[in-house]
């Protein structure tokens, strides 16, 4: 699972090969061939979500290559192909699919690589208490889980107390729309920061809730929002700095 000793905060940008954060004065370097582009992310951050997964199940040679482009502390976040959660929503029969998922992330697994895996639910989807609970009961334990749910019926306690139950991640997604919620439902923290921007106060307010959480012994994964046109790296470089002086 990756899990550490000491619990800490893993703090990363959503996905990294996009051709527009590179040039001057963005994230990679005019010259860098795309290819490169993970190597180089690398160095930055010890962590990435992949929001690519969510479209096509990777290939051995994608995951090896994912592998052979970073250092063995780096930790992947993978979200869940959209056939487990858009096409079949987590009915009994999406569950060959969510473990094919698995099949294919084994090698990260196996060098202690991979992080949780992202199951988002689509915003249409209500709360079902039955179906959540019988996808989570025929999950691994052995693999670090959060659910991001986007449909306001699933805020209810049963639901909490489920996800504790499986020690998963209540995911807290900060978007424009709507309040964040922020519920301890695991021994880790899963966080998406997908607000359009953030100023200084909210960045210094979220590392203070990470320092937190880490000081109860949770490991946190942090992952800034996938805009082209702008630079989320400079709010994951904010909180990296707050955390590092704190």
């Amino acid at each position: 699972m990756g899990k550490q000793s000491a619990a800490r905060s893993y703090i990363g940008l959503s996905g990294y090969s996009y051709k527009p954060w590179q040039g001057v004065g963005r994230f990679y370097p005019p010259r860098l061939k795309q290819a490169e582009f993970l190597r180089y992310y690398a160095t930055r951050y010890q962590t990435v979500e992949l929001d690519g997964t969510w479209y096509r199940l990777p290939t051995e040679s994608m995951v090896a290559a994912w592998l052979a482009s970073t250092p063995s502390d780096f930790l992947f976040a993978p979200k869940m192909h959209r056939q487990v959660t858009h096409q079949q929503r987590l009915k009994p029969e999406s569950l060959p699919m969510a473990h094919e998922f698995l099949d294919r992330l084994r090698p990260m697994a196996q060098q202690c690589r991979l992080g949780p895996i992202l199951v988002q639910l689509p915003p249409n989807l209500s709360r079902d208490e039955d179906r959540l609970g019988h996808f989570l009961e025929r999950l691994p334990t052995t693999t670090r889980w959060a659910v991001e749910f986007r449909h306001e019926s699933w805020g209810h306690p049963s639901i909490e107390a489920l996800l504790r139950q499986f020690n998963v991640s209540w995911v807290a997604a900060d978007v424009d729309d709507r309040p964040v919620e922020c519920r301890h439902t695991a021994d880790f923290w899963y966080v998406r920061l997908r607000r359009a921007t953030y100023e200084p106060d909210a960045l210094h307010q979220w590392s203070k809730r990470f320092a937190e959480a880490v000081a109860s012994g949770r490991d946190c994964f942090v992952y800034c929002k996938h805009e082209d046109e702008g630079a989320p790296w400079q709010w994951a470089d904010t909180l990296l700095s707050r955390l590092g002086a704190d």
